[in-house]
């Protein structure tokens, strides 16, 4: 009985996520189903239909089971944060080479959100030093609880409280941080979104001004004074913005320009080096 419940109750999913247009059916059941569905009751298939209930409202998924894996760990999660993208493993491990950052180095990871890009660098490179910055409370609680519960497997990690748009913001870290990286927002208003970000992320977290580029712009700015000499930029964009991206960070205060792609094949991740000479762009 109890496995024609189970196998029931996901035929009947299956059929209502893919009238939904959710874009991974068994993916999210598979995961739904681990959640909701395991203990193969009716009070179990009860739960589990309401979850699918939600996902066919395009509630991301992460914010029905409350957790999303990134990069090695299982992150706390839920409404009113954004839920990272596999995809930004890339970014992740292009700032774990110790090409990029060096052995016992610094690394500020900006627009932190709960922590993804900072926590995963700190497991992969536990000999640095990452600062996760951050300013939306809800975020930030999230952000604190990763923290704590990976402690275990992470490095040196502070959490810093800071609104990237205000006047000396980074000032403790001018002239001597190894790595910058930031996932920032980035779409602008004009860009149709599927619902999971543009009716359940919060807006914050995803737009920034009239072409997407608001807080990219300031993060270059930031970037330029936070790193040393020789130090890295990372920074997550649309798959549409790479050739503007670049032509921000073009200038006295970086070289060796380079965009490469997420693990979805898409050109995300614009990359740079600190010049040696040269203003704050």
């Amino acid at each position: 009985m109890t496995q024609e419940l189970t196998r029931s109750a996901r035929e009947a999913a299956r059929t209502r996520l893919t009238d939904a247009g959710v874009w991974d059916v068994e993916g999210d059941l598979d995961a739904l189903q681990e959640r909701f569905l395991a203990p193969g009751t009716p009070t179990a298939t009860a739960r589990f239909e309401a979850a699918v209930a939600e996902r066919c409202r395009r509630i991301p998924l992460g914010h029905i089971i409350g957790s999303a894996s990134f990069d090695g760990l299982e992150l706390v999660v839920g409404s009113g944060v954004f839920v990272p993208r596999h995809e930004s493993t890339a970014l992740v491990a292009w700032a774990a080479d110790e090409k990029t950052l060096p052995y016992e180095g610094t690394a500020l990871d900006l627009c932190s959100g709960v922590g993804a890009l900072g926590l995963a660098l700190s497991r992969r490179r536990p000999d640095a030093a990452v600062t996760c910055v951050e300013l939306d409370d809800t975020c930030l609680q999230y952000l604190n609880r990763n923290t704590a519960r990976h402690q275990a497997v992470l490095g040196r990690v502070s959490v810093h409280a800071a609104d990237l748009t205000e006047p000396g913001c980074l000032d403790a870290y001018l002239g001597t941080t190894d790595l910058v990286m930031a996932n920032p927002p980035y779409v602008s208003p004009d860009v149709r979104l599927l619902p999971e970000w543009s009716e359940h992320q919060p807006r914050a977290a995803v737009y920034s001004g009239a072409d997407g580029l608001d807080l990219i712009r300031r993060i270059v700015v930031l970037a330029a004074a936070a790193l040393r000499p020789g130090g890295h930029l990372a920074l997550e964009h649309d798959r549409a913005q790479p050739e503007q991206v670049r032509e921000l960070l073009r200038g006295d205060s970086f070289e060796e320009i380079t965009t490469f792609t997420d693990t979805a094949g898409e050109p995300r991740i614009t990359v740079a080096r600190r010049t040696d000479h040269g203003g704050t762009g």
